[in-house]
């Protein structure tokens, strides 16, 4: 994204639900593997974390951990 990352999109995104009952899922795909990269990700907003090349079964359950919506968008 050339306006900003994905660090900064998620911690802006977590700004705007602020004061809504809203949380958009938001899972990092990232070719960072570096060791703490996971906690950076998770420590700006984000729900989960899959490194690429991506594995069809993690990405799969990180789809399934999430939450089933209970508020609209």
């Amino acid at each position: 994204m050339p306006e900003m990352d994905g660090l900064e999109a998620a911690r802006e995104i977590r700004v705007r639900e602020t004061n809504s009952s809203a949380h958009c899922w938001i899972i990092a795909l990232t070719a960072n593997a570096m060791q703490g990269d996971r906690e950076v990700c998770l420590a700006a907003g984000m729900d989960d974390y899959i490194s690429k090349p991506i594995k069809t079964d993690e990405f799969g359950a990180a789809l399934r951990t999430r939450p089933r919506r209970t508020a609209p968008l």
